[in-house]
């Protein structure tokens, strides 16, 4: 049995940062809250980041489901 260590130069350090949080929320996400929104009886909010909207599709589904 071997073991495997990481060699810290092969470990892609880009892939653990988080996103930037003035990035507008995506497309996929947009839509989500579209659809949550509308089951949910609310106002559908566009210009969110995208922390911002992953917050906001998570309260509409505890609200919605």
């Amino acid at each position: 049995m071997t073991t495997q260590t990481s060699n810290p130069a092969q470990i892609d350090a880009a892939l653990d940062v988080p996103p930037d949080p003035r990035e507008p929320m995506t497309a996929v996400q947009q839509e989500r809250l579209r659809e949550l929104s509308e089951r949910a009886g609310e106002e559908t909010v566009t210009d969110l980041t995208v922390q911002e909207a992953a917050q906001r599709i998570e309260l509409l589904e505890a609200v919605v489901y």
